[in-house]
């Protein structure tokens, strides 16, 4: 029971604490409810930005629609009179959101547009001319924002492809969209606190944004938007700190129907709780009054109370001699307690007689004894001890007689069973009595297991590199070329190649390695950056130990010829590379390796380089799969088909697509 002091000490804590408990509780719920309204007020903000955007890219679409009907089966020439640009000038009149409308020719000439422009005007460098002129299944596609030629405006366009007669690529129609009309209506709209609004292909290229940015920047592939888009594709809430200006806030975002567009808001964090900052000053002047209340109060009955206190003091100095002797008696019982534990083996040891005192059952269960035996006497360390370790025991003894204990070793013991058990045996003076020691006995078989597992390592990983400098050594036997810089060239890529897939399964400890990172780790070059001549398409797959190396070399040979001879030898160059699981029995792994927009195939080769040699040795024999070059006009087909239970580290079904890569000009 608290004594009159110790009650009016607690009562004056209280006086203090209770408020600011009180406070505490009242601000914490006030700034949800400051959160809750403001991230309310960011998704009502992206709905309206969502629909708005949505109703000028269909009136877009429809335009196109529009422009294609009326451009229908007419020749260049006529496109290029003066009525169809005077049509193209009355159907953008009453569209403000719309900069221009153009048409061009299968080179990227202007032949028709909404305004005046200069004839010899070329946009066969724009990324959206390209996209259509390199892919038919373009359908229609949102480029990134630019400076207008012709109207010295920034724009974007939504352009779709002409329709030709035979197939052909006859040029575009396009719609030059403004940026500026979207920050402005992103700016009427939001409320009236700091925030950030944008319009964002999916790839990161910004297409408007409020505040406004450079047509140039795009979001990092990290930023927090991309992060998000890709775990919710469609739509979704977040909070992270911007990467483009630092600043934390609570952010919404919308996918526009079927487009690769995206509308953003975001509240600034900071802003949001500024209203809650306000309430907590009123909140805490409430609280800081009834803490100076509560605190007079307390301090008159603390002096009341402190009178009593003297006379307490007294019993308090009888008190703490009891609780001195209730400490010994403590201590002792802590002792036998852990003494009795069964953590590890304990006895203690007379140095002087060599006699055993105690010894804790844990001991025993470790010697093979029992506690029957020992209290017989009939139980010695020396029995249950092999002969070899002896020597060892009797210098410990020794060592302890001479400064009161020993150094820890290690020894066995061996049980009635016959198995020996190896441990660890320690000591430490008995306090209080002279020469005599506490022995500590652990187990130690776990120890000496992890040893005999990591030895076992270490042969493993001597026999996987000597396997990779044979590989190596292949390579450089194998090699052939007109001079010793090509020489060098080829050899430091498959060296480089094995030296990636050595790399990966040391990171996983030789337990398999994920298939798209192998691939991307041999095409890096192509697949990020400007270039983007790579996409990559399967399910998340472990490749097994066993095949990586063979696996990366295939592709490395393959991407090297590609990049010599066949489709990335050429910036419009372009590799698909597929693979998926085939059912069973038996599983297969089916591999595709298509190449396209290359130099025109005009014959297989004649000859097989080094290259064919190692896809045969590696996936034919060594895999025990099959390879077939299919030398199509259009590019290299390689179709490589591998037994499943070879090469997965174990049989998945497809999970996920990688991500879209929009394509490039």
């Amino acid at each position: 029971m608290l004594s009159a002091t110790r009650f009016q000490q607690v009562v004056l804590i209280a006086a203090v604490l209770v408020p600011a408990a009180v406070f505490g509780v009242a601000a914490w719920w006030n700034r949800g409810e400051v959160l809750r309204e403001g991230t309310e007020t960011v998704e009502r903000t992206t709905a309206v930005m969502h629909e708005h955007v949505a109703k000028v890219f269909d009136t877009a679409d429809l335009l196109l629609d529009r422009v294609q009907d009326r451009i229908e089966g007419m020749d260049d020439e006529r496109i290029a009179g003066p009525e169809v640009s005077a049509f193209l000038a009355a159907v953008k009149q009453p569209l403000d959101q719309i900069v221009s409308v153009w048409v061009a020719d299968a080179r990227g000439y202007v032949l028709a547009g909404s305004q005046g422009w200069d004839r010899s005007t070329s946009i066969r460098d724009r990324d959206f001319f390209a996209a259509q002129r390199d892919n038919a299944e373009a359908g229609t596609y949102v480029s990134a924002a630019f400076s207008g030629r012709a109207t010295t405006i920034a724009s974007f366009a939504v352009s779709r492809r002409r329709r030709g007669p035979d197939g052909r690529f006859p040029g575009t129609i396009h719609v030059s969209l403004s940026p500026d009309y979207f920050s402005h209506f992103f700016r009427e709209a939001a409320p009236p606190f700091p925030h950030a609004a944008l319009l964002a292909r999916m790839d990161g290229a910004l297409l408007a944004r409020d505040p406004g940015r450079d047509a140039s920047t795009r979001l990092a592939p990290g930023s927090p938007l991309l992060r998000a888009i890709e775990r919710r594709p469609e739509r979704g809430l977040d909070r992270d700190v911007s990467s483009l200006d630092g600043k934390d806030r609570i952010f919404a975002y919308r996918r526009i129907g079927r487009w690769p567009v995206y509308v953003s808001f975001g509240a600034d964090a900071d802003a949001l709780l500024g209203r809650w900052r306000a309430n907590l000053r009123a909140y805490g002047l409430v609280a800081l009054a009834a803490a100076l209340t509560l605190l007079g109060s307390a301090w008159l009955a603390l002096r009341q109370a402190r009178a009593a206190k003297a006379a307490e003091a007294a019993l308090a100095r009888e008190a703490a001699a009891r609780a001195a002797a209730e400490a010994r008696q403590a201590a002792e019982a802590r002792f036998r307690g852990v003494f009795e534990s069964r953590a590890v083996g304990m006895s203690v040891f007379d140095l002087a007689t060599g006699e055993t005192l105690l010894c804790n059952d844990r001991l025993l269960e470790m010697t093979g004894g029992s506690r029957a035996e020992f209290e017989a006497g009939s139980w010695d360390w020396r029995r249950v001890t092999p002969p070899e370790h002896l020597v060892r025991d009797e210098q410990a003894v020794a060592e302890a007689r001479a400064r009161g204990w020993w150094s820890p070793y290690e020894k066995e013991y061996e049980r009635p069973d016959g198995s020996r058990l190896p441990v660890r045996i320690s000591s430490a003076p008995l306090p209080g009595e002279a020469g005599r020691v506490v022995v500590l006995v652990e187990d130690i078989s776990e120890q000496r297991e992890a040893e005999m597992r990591r030895d076992l390592l270490m042969r493993e990983v001597d026999h996987r590199a000597k396997n990779a400098l044979a590989t190596a050594r292949a390579a450089l036997r194998l090699t052939r070329a007109p001079d010793l810089p090509s020489y060098v060239e080829r050899v430091d890529g498959r060296i480089t190649a094995l030296a990636q897939a050595l790399a990966l399964l040391s990171q996983t400890q030789w337990q398999g390695v994920d298939l798209a990172t192998l691939l991307r780790g041999e095409l890096a070059p192509f697949l990020d950056g400007s270039r983007g001549q790579v996409r990559l398409e399967g399910a998340t797959l472990t490749i097994g130990a066993n095949a990586v190396q063979a696996l990366a070399m295939a592709v490395h040979e393959l991407a090297t010829n590609a990049t010599k001879y066949g489709a990335l030898s050429r910036a419009e160059g372009r590799l698909l590379l597929r693979w998926e699981v085939l059912a069973g029995p038996p599983g297969r792994l089916h591999m595709s390796w298509q190449e396209s927009g290359g130099p025109p195939v005009v014959a297989p080769p004649q000859d097989s380089g080094f290259g064919t040699r190692v896809l045969q040795a590696t996936l034919a024999r060594q895999l025990g799969g099959s390879v077939e070059q299919h030398w199509e006009p259009g590019g290299l087909r390689c179709e490589i088909l591998l037994p499943a239970a070879r090469v997965l580290a174990a049989e998945e079904a497809p999970e996920r697509r990688l991500p879209f890569s929009p394509p490039t000009g």
